[in-house]
């Protein structure tokens, strides 16, 4: 071949070229962008919508509906959750899966969110948009050291400010922001004593604290600012500022009401920091552009010298997410490196210091050189991307174990080093890349696949692919070029035993076919009658040390309530042997310091903690002190721990959806659910979102008797709320930040529910009692509205005991739920990992079909002959005679990882079929017979193949021993299968080939 000669013409130029392309793989592992996993495209986002004092049901006609109507009409909007809650609706939208150019659609959103404003009821919004919500805090800090949360407020505020210095930064969220609100407390006595009109003293304040400039004048050729003070500077100066009351008469503010600045009311969201308060900042570490290790360093750097310009207060590192990108990193280098090491280890046992130190030396020249083509490409290295390229170790010397030991067969024969390069050459290089595409064809379904799962393993199949094509390149010019030069005629034979050994396997084989296949046959059947016997699941959960608790009160539920329960456990957790540390949050669901994690903003019923123990081992114990204990200790709350997943979030891993618009219905099914859920083994802390209903006060207004007053119903209406959560009437703009100024009455919330009736109504003819115009009547309205789709839904969901799948919950569950008779009007469909499962599956084998096309063609190309292509394929099912006894034997689960191991090795098993019958069709044209081409073949290429497969399962076995829960059962899957695969190779193809062909043909 002329590009062989060329090759050994031009060795040293070749050489240096690639010495340079590994150079520059070395440089990039050390100074890539690097994180711990990919991020996702920011197919999800939050829309939140305040409206004070609004009950659900209004919020949910008014509000939510008009938002989701908008929404509803983009049509790469495909999930649409939303929820009304007491004065706030929230709505989560989701895009299709292969929406990648999400700003464009964000920004249709935007225009859908404001046509919906325009139908907002006075009060309600602005609609706040989150379009990065799915992005993560790489790092959360706490400011604490006091108990005025105004103080951790400013301070917080002020180190926000502060952190910009960081290199780099991206967002700073402030979590747990407790807001301002200046009440001015109305003392009822005094008020009626002076005859103060309430609006004309909202009015009288709201006038004198506006903003108004006063211009400028020409002063000496420069501008000269007037400045009137029209606004409060301090809250002395509000006291002391005078009001006019009805008669005429001038009192001080001070006279009638107490001022006071402080924390929003009620309450929203608070945090906690191993029980104190605390003020949280989540800072964004930017996704793909910066080595999020160098990051957290420089911010530390930065935290450190801020620490004393803030004493007497803290800041705290709550979490810090560049830790684990270290060590998660460093785990997979030494699986990588001890990798290297023993498949280099395996090639010199086996072909001999000469042979296996060629083959080896492409080790790490090809993963550095694969490496610096994806760093060059924009690639970030995160723990997908090592992995692809531990997958790819064993199978990267393929193609130069053949080479070389088909050079050195020649070489033993006679042949001159050069005539005998370029003869390997011309003989393999068809063979190996068609060995090479089929591979390549085996990860492209994975590689075209769409949606999140398919985004979070693309780095794998990207990066084994481009491994893989520089392997072959290397094999077919780098190989023979230094082979040629480092190899002797004898120093490579292969064993006459082995080679023995392979003549008779495939006499054996040809001479007795139909046994060898009805052997074959079951076997495969036998592993797929154990198949049963295999776990299934999605993803597993993480290995880190930490623990999430979750506290689930009745809807309707006091932040107040909330936070001292969970403070309470938090207390008795801190004194656990295996406990760390416990930060806990109420109101919310706290930072989103895991990209596994859903966000939950602006639920007064909700706590969580998270619990950091000294390892990870010691997790399920915790968890059992949370289930015998916890449940007893505060019986008004649904308790839930469980670990940290991965993939795609779901709310839990066994969810039941159930549709309908009769409230009364949607509790009825929830219970039935419920109850099936209960009775099903493996599922734990059942609930469902429901709710159990929010007691509410109604006011049947006499409009009658409002009319001959001079008052109408908002007048009413404004008196609750001004008694209740109080009239906004101005800002205070004294601060750094505005702040609403509220008249209410001096109880505000508080006010028992019997003063609702005398509360006082100002008409023309003097102040009435409210109970004079309102029948009130107490009764039970829903706490919470869930749509899902636009339609009302709710959800029943449960954990998994650490024992059992997703799957083993979901197959016993499932007849159960066909058994109930619902109520009519009720629709019921799976949520949770089945649900994510499906449509991951769904994206990746909608992609195969173009695979199988690659793979097919590759071996058209080879062959020519579809008798012969369909003989390659028959290798495929005898992986599962492997997989499936070899995820038992190891207790690994049948997981999206583990398929795409499955997936993979279909290309991967097909390569010894490919290099085998390669030889057998040589053999036949050189005139042999059946039987002496196929002993011929399998003598021949029995130690290549053996070789083959030993490295490749020597590269994996540092993923079946890595502490990460991701790898072994994709490791284990491609192993065992591979295993079986091989060694029945060596007896099917043969037969199978005996009965497709004749010695006459």
């Amino acid at each position: 071949m002329k590009l062989m000669q060329a090759a050994l013409h031009r060795r040293r130029l070749i050489l240096a070229g690639v010495v340079m392309l590994s150079l520059i793989g070395l440089a990039a592992w050390f100074s890539m962008d690097r994180q711990e996993d990919p991020f996702f495209p920011h197919r999800y986002g939050n829309i939140q919508v305040a409206w004070p004092g609004a009950e659900p049901a209004e919020i949910e006609r008014l509000v939510l509906d008009p938002l989701e109507e908008e929404i509803a009409g983009i049509e790469d909007v495909n999930d649409i959750r939303g929820t009304a809650r007491l004065g706030f609706a929230h709505v989560i939208v989701g895009m299709h899966q292969h929406v990648y150019d999400t700003d464009a659609v964000w920004d249709r959103i935007r225009v859908a969110v404001e046509q919906a404003e325009r139908r907002f009821p006075e009060g309600a919004g602005p609609a706040v948009i989150e379009d990065r919500s799915m992005e993560t805090h790489g790092i959360v800090l706490a400011v604490t050291g006091s108990n005025d949360l105004l103080e951790l407020l400013d301070a917080a505020r002020e180190l926000r400010r502060d952190l910009f210095r960081i290199p780099d930064v991206g967002r700073i969220d402030l979590l747990a922001d407790p807001g301002e609100r200046l009440v001015i407390r109305l003392d009822d006595a005094s008020v009626m004593a002076s005859g103060v009109n309430l609006e004309s003293l909202a009015g009288q304040i709201a006038e004198r604290n506006r903003v108004v400039p006063g211009g400028s004048l020409a002063s000496g050729g420069r501008n000269l600012v007037v400045r009137p003070l029209t606004d409060f500077e301090d809250i002395d100066e509000l006291a002391r500022t005078p009001i006019r009351t009805a008669s005429g008469q001038v009192v001080e503010l001070s006279e009638i009401a107490s001022i006071d600045l402080g924390p929003e009311e009620p309450a929203v969201e608070r945090m906690w920091v191993n029980g104190e308060p605390a003020i949280g900042l989540g800072i964004v570490i930017p996704e793909n552009r910066l080595n999020a290790v160098r990051f957290g360093r420089n911010a530390r750097a930065v935290i450190d010298e801020l620490r004393e310009e803030y004493a007497p207060l803290e800041i705290r590192e709550v979490f810090y997410q560049p830790r684990w990108v270290e060590k998660r990193l460093a785990e997979l280098g030494r699986s990588l490196l001890i990798g290297v090491g023993s498949v280099a280890l395996v090639l010199l046992l086996a072909m001999g210091p000469r042979l296996g130190l060629v083959v080896a030396t492409l080790l790490p020249v090809v993963t550095l050189s694969g490496l610096a083509i994806y760093a060059l490409g924009g690639g970030v290295l995160h723990q997908m991307a090592i992995a692809g390229m531990v997958i790819a170790l064993g199978m990267l010397v393929d193609n130069a174990i053949v080479m070389v030991e088909n050079l050195q067969w020649h070489l033993d024969r006679g042949m001159r080093r050069s005539r005998a390069a370029v003869s390997a050459v011309s003989e393999l290089a068809g063979p190996l890349a068609a060995a090479t595409g089929t591979t390549i064809a085996a990860f492209t379904p994975l590689l075209l696949s769409t949606g999140d799962t398919a985004d979070f393993t693309r780095a794998i199949p990207t990066m084994v692919m481009l491994i893989l094509v520089v392997s072959y390149l290397y094999a077919v010019i780098v190989t023979p070029a230094v082979a040629a030069v480092l190899l002797r005629p004898g120093d490579g034979e292969a064993s006459a035993r082995l080679e023995h050994v392979g003549q008779n396997l495939g006499r054996m084989a040809v001479q007795r076919p139909w046994p060898v296949m009805g052997a074959t046959a079951l076997l495969i059947v036998a592993a797929l009658s154990i198949s049963s016997f295999m776990q299934r699941d999605f993803f597993p959960s993480t290995d880190r040390n930490q623990l999430i608790v979750d506290l689930y009160f009745a809807e309707g539920t006091r932040l107040e309530h909330t936070a001292l329960k969970a403070s309470d456990l938090a207390a008795s957790m801190e004194n656990l042997p295996q406990v760390r540390a416990v930060h806990h949050f109420a109101g919310f669901s706290g930072p989103r310091f895991y990209y596994n994690l859903i966000e939950i903003p602006r639920s007064p019923h909700l706590a969580r903690l998270v619990v950091v123990t000294e390892d990870d081992s010691q997790l399920p114990e915790v968890m059992n002190w949370v289930d015998r204990f916890v449940p007893n200790r505060i019986p008004d709350a649904q308790v839930v721990a469980h670990r940290l997943g991965q993939g795609p979030p779901v709310d839990a891993p066994v969810e039941v959806l159930l549709y309908g618009e009769d409230a009364a219905e949607l509790a009825r099914a929830s219970r039935q659910v419920m109850a099936a859920m209960r009775a099903t083994s493996g599922a734990r802390d059942v609930r469902h979102k429901l709710g159990d209903g929010m007691p509410t006060l109604t006011f049947t207004i006499d409009d009658a008797e409002a009319i001959r007053h001079g008052i109408n119903r908002s007048d009413l209406a404004n008196v609750l709320t001004q008694a209740s959560f109080g009239d906004q009437i101005s800002t205070w703009r004294a601060g750094r930040e505005p702040v609403p100024i509220r008249l209410r009455s001096p109880e505000g919330e508080s006010l028992p529910e019997r003063a609702l009736a005398g509360l006082q109504v100002s008409t023309a003819t003097g102040p009435v009692p409210l109970d004079q115009f309102v029948r009130i009547e107490l009764g039970l309205e829903p706490a919470v509205i869930h749509h899902r789709d636009l339609q009302r839904v709710t959800s029943v969901l449960a954990e998994t005991t650490d024992e059992v799948t997703y799957n083993q919950v979901v197959s016993e569950l499932q007849p159960r739920l066909e058994a109930l008779d619902l109520p009519a009007g009720i629709r019921m469909e799976q949520g949770g990992s089945a649900a994510e499962a499906s449509t991951a599956n769904s994206a990746l084998f909608s992609s195969l079909p173009i695979g199988v096309a690659l793979l097919i063609g590759f071996l058209l190309w080879q062959f020519n002959s579809f008798r012969l292509v369909g003989l390659v394929l028959l290798t495929v099912p005898l992986a599962a005679i492997g997989v499936v006894p070899g995820l038992i034997l190891a207790g690994q689960p049948f997981s999206f990882t583990a398929t795409l191991g499955v997936v993979a090795l279909i290309g991967i098993v097909v390569n010894n079929a490919i290099v085998l019958i390669d030889v057998i069709q040589t053999n036949r044209r050189d005139g042999l017979t059946v039987e002496q081409a196929v002993s011929g073949a399998v003598g021949r290429r029995i130690r290549p193949i053996l070789l083959t497969t030993a490295t490749t399962i020597v590269g994996l076995l540092p993923l079946t021993f890595t502490q990460s829960t991701l790898w072994p059962p994709m490791a284990w899957a491609i192993i065992s299968g591979l295993l079986a695969a091989t060694l029945l190779t060596l007896v099917v193809i043969p037969a199978a080939y005996r009965l497709i062909e004749s010695d006459q043909r």
